[in-house]
């Protein structure tokens, strides 16, 4: 890597700046301060390896860059899961927390194999105050990320090309915790098998948050600390500094900072500037800072710069640094979204004379968003168009058989024959067993033929009442009753008062009136016998066996029963 890089003109001199390579920060307000652009022109400039990612649906960044596949590590050591732990309490642990997270994720492989010992551990009765509630967050934490990490297909290698290497997770815009796991995985793998590889990390206070957890925290901290001796740098790139844990940033050296408007985040700027009190920048030096406008403060320097963008040659930087050209009448390309993707070299063609397609390469960005918006907004109306569909399906299935009286179609059919006294007709001799076997051929296949016996008839009556009685039982529960209810039986398991308060009802589980509440409604629950409960307060699925014991009297088949047991589950508790 080169021992120093050029960063831009001091402002109203001209002269050259150059900064040695090292841990960075870049600040300043999105659009509006050249945050990408500064870091782009800098990786471009050093020709070496880095990685970005793209987290937010629609962003615009990195011109030049190839896109290689998501990586994802699936690992489930103590140190991984501690990680996830941290950033679902907001807190360290103690070192007799951490002894119970190493005894669980013990001779597991795999997230999925933690999580069946959590759930396991978690059915233990004797279980009980904060290492209940630890398994609880646990728990919580995994059945949200695990089903997105099952369902998508990520790289088991992490294999860079030369430039921007660019991972888009665009995809988990909504789930910050998949796209933690994935920057963690990414920047431990560069940790442990790359060097002279610059690892852009986007949105600090997203990923390293100032008063929560988060996995990526413990992998930067350490990266920060030794990743330099091999040329192995981060640089973060943050609209602000206040909502950014302290701890990593205390390790950078090189502060590119650009600027801002509110002015709470203006006082944090003018801070990290190291200077004496009388020179520092005032409130408004910051607050009009145009586009590509920073301060950067090295250990050697600080001075007011206008990055060069790559794209712009050094004389014409050199005159908006001196105000002999406006930044707003430079001709700067759209930024677009990367052409690149990393594939096997083809085999090499006869270069073809290079076409100027700026303008529709514009046209060709702006539509592009369009159509990927677009594309998501799609994806959630057809599925929201599955589910009435399994609704209406559900509903068609279970709707009455058409029943056909056998006997009253043979007398009506039989009316229509001519007799032997009707003048006008021809005597004819009628086979009235063939006739009838003919018109039974010609009912649909689809449709049940039977007679109803009187008997079978006051079996049918009874076992209507009793579904009607068992609907009218489940009617009489409240919303938050259905709602446990739907819970319970969705877990087939075991559930205590803590996980209906908190998993199911969203409530705080300290508090003693939710205690009571949910004490109260669970019992009534167990007085109409759809649920079961213990003297330790645990509640059980029973909702199947209540409908089968009440229908079964009245011979119910299992599949009455079953259908009886999914209307109460999509109708009446949703």
């Amino acid at each position: 890597m080169k021992k120093k890089v050029l960063v831009g003109f001091e402002i109203e001199t001209g002269e050259k700046v150059f900064l040695n390579p090292d841990h960075l920060l870049v600040t300043g307000v999105t659009q509006y301060s050249g945050k990408t652009t500064c870091l782009e022109s800098l990786i471009n400039r050093l020709g070496v390896k880095a990685i970005a990612f793209r987290t937010k649906l629609g962003e615009k960044s990195f011109i030049q860059g190839t896109i290689i596949p998501p990586f994802f590590k699936d690992k489930s050591d103590w140190q991984f899961i501690q990680g996830l732990l941290e950033a679902t309490i907001g807190e360290k642990l103690k070192g007799w927390d951490r002894s119970k997270i190493i005894q669980l994720s013990k001779g597991t492989n795999s997230l999925l194999e933690f999580k069946k010992r959590v759930d396991d551990t978690l059915l233990n009765e004797k279980l009980r105050g904060f290492d209940k509630d630890i398994l609880i967050n646990l728990q919580a934490y995994l059945e949200l990320v695990l089903p997105k990490l099952q369902t998508t297909q990520f790289s088991k290698e992490l294999d860079l090309v030369e430039g921007v290497n660019i991972i888009d997770l665009e995809r988990f815009s909504r789930d910050v915790e998949v796209q933690s796991l994935v920057i963690r995985s990414v920047i431990e793998e560069v940790f442990h098998k790359y060097k002279n590889t610059i690892v852009i990390l986007p949105e600090a206070p997203k990923f390293l948050p100032q008063k929560r957890g988060n996995p990526c925290k413990v992998i930067v901290e350490q990266f920060i600390r030794e990743g330099a001796t091999d040329n192995k740098l981060l640089w973060v790139d943050s609209q602000d500094m206040a909502s950014t844990d302290k701890i990593p940033l205390k390790q950078i050296s090189t502060w590119i900072l650009g600027y801002q408007s509110e002015i709470n985040e203006v006082k944090h700027t003018i801070s990290q500037i190291p200077l004496p009190q009388s020179k520092k920048p005032k409130p408004d030096d910051i607050m009009t800072l145009k586009l590509g406008e920073f301060y950067v403060c090295t250990r050697d320097f600080v001075k007011k710069v206008y990055v060069m963008p790559f794209w712009l040659d050094e004389n014409k930087a050199k005159k908006v640094a001196m105000g002999k050209i406006k930044v707003s009448e430079l001709d700067a390309p759209e930024t677009l979204t990367p052409f690149k993707v990393a594939m096997k070299q083809p085999e090499k063609v006869t270069e073809q004379p290079s076409i100027d397609f700026t303008e529709t390469s514009k046209r060709f960005n702006k539509e592009l968003i369009e159509a990927r918006q677009d594309f998501f907004n799609k994806i959630g109306d057809i599925q929201d168009q599955i589910n009435k569909i399994a609704s209406e399906l559900f509903n068609l299935k279970n709707q009455p058989k058409q029943e056909i009286n056998e006997e009253e179609l043979i007398s009506k059919v039989l009316q229509k024959l001519p007799t032997q006294s009707n003048s006008s007709v021809t005597s004819v001799s009628v086979d009235e067993e063939a006739l009838i076997s003919k018109v039974l051929a010609r009912v649909p296949s689809g449709a049940k033929v039977y007679e109803v016996a009187p008997l079978e008839k006051i079996k049918k009556d009874f076992l209507e009442e009793a579904k009607n009685h068992i609907l009218g039982e489940i009617s009489k529960l409240d919303d938050e009753e259905k709602k446990m209810l739907k819970f319970i039986e969705s877990q087939g398991k075991g559930c205590s008062q803590t996980m209906l308060i908190d998993k199911c009802l969203k409530l705080s589980a300290t508090s003693g009136g939710n205690r009571n509440k949910v004490s109260k409604k669970t019992a009534n629950m167990k007085g109409l016998l759809v649920i079961d409960k213990d003297k330790n307060a645990i509640v059980y699925p029973k909702l199947k066996d209540f409908i089968k014991s009440y229908l079964g009297t009245h011979e119910a088949t299992e599949q009455e029963i079953e259908n009886v047991y999914s209307h109460i589950i999509m109708e009446m508790l949703q």
